[in-house]
């Protein structure tokens, strides 16, 4: 498959891991198999209502980030189990190591942007392992086609 630079989200098909289904879904939007990128990780993850995610950390150097997009979760981090309220337009920086989960305590998806620095050797996130394992690649449009050229110009 030849490497997109520009992706609509919605394009992306989305990712449930075995047991997730009904909970979260997973769009991975930036890694070396969609664009070619070696130091980026970029997800879009929704996270039903009334659903959290497992309770883990990733090994360093994996620091993550989660932007919110929409909707209203409780996120926790570290063994103190710290709680934060998190909403559209937070940030959360997730340490290499640092226990972490998040929790959709609204009555919508709650949606968000994770990202890493790199690309995840196995053993370092569960659910980008599985989608490799079951579909054989990280990255998959909803239709196998190439998407219509960005109606941008590009400026020098």
């Amino acid at each position: 498959m030849q490497k997109q630079v520009v992706i609509r989200a919605k394009d992306v098909a989305s990712f449930t891991p075995t047991g997730g289904e009904g909970k979260y879904e997973s769009r991975l939007l930036v890694d070396a198999e969609s664009v070619g990128s070696q130091n980026l990780v970029l997800n879009h993850f929704t996270l039903k209502p009334g659903q959290k995610t497992y309770f883990g950390h990733h090994p360093a150097p994996f620091e993550e980030v989660y932007y919110i997009l929409r909707g209203r979760g409780i996120l926790t981090l570290g063994s103190a189990e710290k709680k934060y309220e998190v909403g559209p337009d937070t940030v959360a920086y997730i340490a290499a190591m640092e226990d972490h989960q998040i929790e959709n305590v609204g009555s919508e998806d709650l949606e968000m942007l994770t990202m890493m620095p790199k690309q995840p050797a196995p053993g370092v996130n569960s659910l980008y392992d599985e989608r490799k394992q079951r579909w054989g690649t990280s990255f998959r449009l909803v239709a196998p086609r190439r998407l219509p050229r960005a109606r941008t110009k590009v400026v020098a």
